[in-house]
């Protein structure tokens, strides 16, 4: 009976813990993929406005419209890469947490251990005082 509920905390401890890093998984994804898409939309609609109301001649328009699609291009670039950076950090930090609940629902279950036994060495007696 002891070992069943041994397993039933843990269990119930790994659930918790599974969805506490499952909930942080998705708010961070969310989170670095909104900022993303904030960030790509403004550089676009920024670079149409800009050609759109420039008062260039076409030639001047089509070489800015290159040199502005070769800096979109370089700072989508940087944009991802920064992304990828946050996200793998994030992904460290949750790997972390969950090493840490881990830790803490052991010690918990290590302390359950210990009442048990404690309880075990006071129940022994008098169930052989009973007994008699």
């Amino acid at each position: 009976m002891n070992e069943e509920n041994q397993k039933k905390v843990k269990e119930e401890s790994d659930k918790e813990n599974k969805k506490k890093v499952v909930k942080e998984k998705k708010e961070g994804t969310n989170y670095f993929l909104g900022i993303l898409i904030s960030l790509l939309t403004g550089l676009f609609v920024g670079f149409i406005a800009g050609i759109l109301f420039a008062p260039k001649p076409g030639k001047e328009i089509r070489k800015d419209i290159k040199d502005k699609s070769k800096e979109f291009v370089k700072k989508s670039k940087e944009s991802v890469t920064d992304t990828i950076d946050k996200t793998k950090e994030f992904v460290e930090k949750g790997k972390s947490r969950f090493e840490e609940v881990k830790g803490k629902g052991k010690e918990i279950i290590e302390k359950g251990k210990e009442k048990i036994e404690g309880l075990k060495e006071v129940i022994t007696p008098k169930k052989e005082d009973t007994k008699a």
